[in-house]
């Protein structure tokens, strides 16, 4: 049973995130609108998702890690909060399209840059 929640925990962290990340960034080569403002509360219940689910799983494997993973989930999380951020201001319908561009670059580059310390802290725990 420990397996499956493990399964359903990781799928529940990772799935909004391709779904946020992918309609907000992929539309910037697709040419089309980045994010709807009808989507906002869509924007909140995956962040609040991807939120949950990060921290319940720091919590089941705290006692475990090795010394450094913690400085790392801060820098992680803070970086991830940018992306959401980033995701939640291109539902503003007032934003110019200059704006919405930037926003879209931004949270590119935030996006690497987690999945980037994401991997890092995988090695970590070996």
């Amino acid at each position: 049973m420990d397996g499956i929640l493990d399964i359903l925990l990781r799928w529940a962290h990772i799935f909004p995130i391709v779904v946020m990340v992918g309609g907000a960034v992929g539309g910037r080569w697709l040419g089309v609108a980045p994010v709807a403002a009808y989507s906002r509360n869509a924007v909140f219940a995956g962040a609040f998702l991807i939120i949950t689910t990060g921290l319940i799983n720091m919590v089941r494997m705290i006692s475990t890690v090795p010394k450094g993973w913690h400085m790392w989930f801060g820098i992680k999380f803070l970086g991830a909060l940018h992306v959401l951020t980033m995701i939640f201001l291109m539902t503003n319908p007032d934003a110019s399209n200059e704006k919405r561009q930037k926003w879209q670059m931004s949270a590119l580059v935030g996006t690497a840059v987690v999945i980037a310390i994401a991997a890092y802290m995988r090695h970590l725990r070996g």
